[in-house]
């Protein structure tokens, strides 16, 4: 039977959910952006997370945060939506960019908690006023996190527009995996894809040529990634792959909903992180993959992860 406790994280309140015969389980912070702290199989943690509150606080390399409204870069921080122009905070000094949206610093409500024997689940609720003059428009963002009994993590995720108008929508998921202790050690597979061609703000230049390198399960080695990638229309399913030691991490996602992916290989080098996205970077000037959402109405996404 999966299992609940409490604790807590500096001045937040953690929620761990595990079963305690065969290990797996994961903890989440919901009142800092619903952030995962940690994914756990068989015992071992999967996932490189923040440590502590200070940590969780600064939010540095936005480790497993939640990338919404917009996930990635928009240059300049700026956009237009139905004949207006708006200004995002420039919150990325190094290519003076803005970068990930807004909610990974927003509190989160718990609204549900399920614990049976195969499987553990939250689901947090964000009730966005629009209070930002940035993105004026007011949403409710509910995520859930699932594990179940098959060594399977799901995110899933349902946006209600409460707006007058439709909203532009982009939305990711920034967790950083580790299955051993560097990044060179792991091998990676993609699916076919392409990478998005960018200049040196890290901005879409509209190029993209066939990327291979890792079309099978290839060792990551010295290679350096953050790169965005587009996953070809014959990939209505597809599987970002990390295998470590004798464990092999994938991620699985429906190319409708994510057709894009960055990957990124921290300085540090400790960890990879898988990304999925449901739009390209800078979309919401480009357009590219952009989400529409009419007034009034839901939009869903999900994912998950299975561990082998």
């Amino acid at each position: 039977m999966f299992e609940l406790s409490q604790s807590s994280f500096g001045k937040y309140r953690r929620y761990t959910l595990h079963h305690p015969e065969t290990g797996d389980g994961f903890s989440i912070v919901p009142g800092r952006g619903a952030t995962v702290l940690e994914l756990t199989f068989g015992g071992a943690n999967v996932l490189d997370g923040y440590q502590s509150p200070e940590e969780l606080e600064t939010g540095k390399w936005g480790k497993s945060a939640l990338l919404f409204p917009y996930p990635n870069r928009l240059k300049d921080g700026t956009y237009s939506w139905l004949g207006q122009d708006y200004q995002f905070p420039l919150n990325n000094a190094s290519t003076g960019n803005a970068i990930h949206g807004f909610v990974r610093d927003e509190s989160f409500e718990v609204v549900r908690i399920e614990l049976t024997t195969e499987n553990a689940g939250i689901t947090c609720r964000y009730d966005y006023r629009g209070h930002h003059a940035w993105y004026p428009f007011p949403f409710v963002l509910e995520v859930s996190f699932n594990i179940t009994d098959r060594k399977a993590f799901e995110v899933s995720f349902l946006l209600r527009n409460r707006h007058k108008a439709a909203i532009p929508v982009g939305l990711g998921w920034h967790p950083y995996f580790r299955l051993t202790d560097r990044a060179d050690a792991h091998q990676v597979q993609m699916p076919p894809c392409s990478m998005v061609e960018v200049d040196d703000r890290m901005i879409p230049t509209g190029a993209r040529r066939q990327y291979d390198h890792f079309s099978t399960l290839t060792p990551v080695g010295a290679t350096e990634l953050d790169n965005c990638f587009h996953v070809e229309e014959s990939h209505a399913l597809y599987h970002l792959t990390l295998k470590g030691r004798d464990h092999t991490l994938a991620l699985d996602a429906s190319r409708s909903l994510f057709p894009y992916f960055q990957i990124f290989i921290p300085p540090a080098r400790n960890s990879v992180a898988l990304e999925p996205m449901t739009c390209n970077i800078n979309a919401f000037q480009n357009g590219d993959g952009l989400v529409t959402v009419p007034a009034g109405g839901d939009w869903t996404a999900a994912f998950r992860v299975a561990y082998h």
